[in-house]
């Protein structure tokens, strides 16, 4: 959906129709999730400037779950919803803004009982015309002192699409975290002097959504080329 809209003659605002290559699209967020490949997925392929872009998480416990902690910053508000969660530091049915600077976790009591759950939906509009800077930061889990920082800008273009680009924050997530997790220096924290555990990436299953998502426009050029070449056999 666009965030473009005007005032009318009357002094009523309103809202642009949508573009006829933009049509009104609707998901079920329980369905979408269901067949998610990641913690956070994309319920809409629409990631032009001003867009509305919904975002899906669920998260579960288990005896062997470890979702870590980071901080994100993100110069863009997000709103998100609660649709289910039992055991969870949020209730079903919770609405909230988030700060521009948060944290991230499985937002469950106790992530070692597999009872525990939560589905949320977290969305952000894209910035209309300013890059959107997002960061990745690290606390030190002995003194909560800032210890590693990933920058990154989403400057979104006119018909920005996940067909054919991913979802920024999902892969540049993933490579924070392993750079984090992969650098002793970077988890040792030069105030205490404490080593901190490498973070549960794989949890998160960001790797997932990239390497699909590369195969996936791999996928369409390949086709793309293979009509290009059926069309020019029939000339």
């Amino acid at each position: 959906m666009s965030a473009e809209s005007r005032i009318s003659n009357n002094g009523k605002f309103s809202i642009d129709p949508p573009r006829q290559d933009r049509p009104p699209l609707k998901n079920n967020i329980f369905d979408a999730m269901q067949k998610g490949n990641a913690q956070l997925i994309p319920l809409f392929p629409h990631l032009y400037p001003g867009a509305m872009v919904p975002a899906g998480a669920v998260l579960r416990g288990g005896p062997d779950k470890n979702y870590g902690e980071f901080r994100h910053h993100n110069t863009v508000d997000e709103v998100s919803i609660a649709f289910a969660a039992n055991g969870a530091l949020l209730k079903t049915g919770q609405f909230f803004v988030g700060g521009r600077v948060h944290g991230v976790s499985s937002f469950l009591k106790d992530e070692k009982n597999a009872e525990n759950f939560v589905l949320i939906c977290i969305t952000q509009r894209q910035s209309e015309s300013q890059p959107q800077h997002e960061v990745i930061s690290m606390m030190c889990s002995g003194c909560r002192e800032e210890i590693f920082r990933y920058e990154f800008d989403v400057i979104a273009k006119p018909d920005d699409s996940e067909t054919e680009k991913m979802f920024a924050t999902i892969p540049e997530s993933y490579k924070a975290t392993k750079k984090f997790s992969d650098d002793l220096e970077a988890r040792t924290c030069s105030k205490c002097g404490h080593v901190n555990d490498p973070f549960p990436y794989d949890s998160w299953g960001w790797h997932n959504y990239a390497e699909q998502s590369d195969t996936v426009f791999s996928a369409r050029q390949i086709l793309n080329e293979a009509e290009e070449e059926m069309v020019q056999g029939l000339k």
